[in-house]
């Protein structure tokens, strides 16, 4: 199992208050606390919808266990504890990843070393990027049995607005406009994200499977 928590938020939004009222065509003195509710409501929705982070962020990755190496592959059928195919990396979640700052790894005792760097290298040029074994390296072994492994890394566009794709903040301004209109809706359901946002979001998103 994995688990992703924020470890340092961005600093702001993609979208100021100011910009978002006037997309939106309403009275200027309206009090701003909806208006920036909206706005981290539609970078949360935005974010999950295409697996992306659109500010600096900095994550911890928590892994229970990376691969096993050089796994037997055996016919049949077979009753016993559960064993992970050999991998040669470790998967991001949430791109463009910026940087790496460290891998740690716990032993059963919670004593902690850093994974030296010259075991690995970062593939950002893949989406989602990924921390790759090189062929002189070795994962970390005797670790604990639940989150053995974290990871420090940075994601997102930049830490300014303007880093981010114009599409992408066009889809937030229409799916917020979306919000607010249907404010205090009550169908029973959840309300679906306009096919003009999808359409805007879909270059954008990052499938992944497992």
């Amino acid at each position: 199992m994995s688990g992703l928590v924020v470890t340092t938020a961005p600093q702001n939004e993609p979208l100021t208050s100011a910009e978002t009222i006037s997309y939106l065509r309403i009275d200027a003195n309206v009090d701003t606390t909806l208006i920036d509710n909206l706005i981290i409501a539609a970078r949360f929705w935005v974010e999950n919808y295409t697996n992306r982070t659109l500010l600096n962020t900095v994550y911890t990755l928590s892994l229970d266990k990376i691969g096993q190496a050089e796994l037997p592959i055996k016919e049949g059928l077979y009753t016993g504890a559960f064993q992970v195919p050999y991998l040669n990396y470790i998967e991001l979640p949430r791109s463009p990843v910026s940087a790496v700052t460290s891998v740690k790894y716990y032993d059963d005792a919670n004593n902690v070393e850093t994974w030296a760097a010259s075991n690995y290298y970062v593939d950002t040029a893949r989406e989602p990027a990924r921390i790759v074994l090189r062929d002189s390296g070795t994962w970390p072994t005797d670790l604990r049995n639940a989150n053995g492994i974290e990871v420090l890394y940075t994601a997102g566009y930049g830490a300014a607005r303007s880093a981010i794709p114009e599409p992408i903040r066009v889809a937030m301004l229409q799916y917020i406009s979306h919000l607010y209109e249907h404010r205090g809706d009550d169908e029973g359901r959840g309300l679906n994200a306009p096919a003009l946002v999808t359409s805007l979001l879909q270059p954008y998103v990052i499938m992944r499977y497992g």
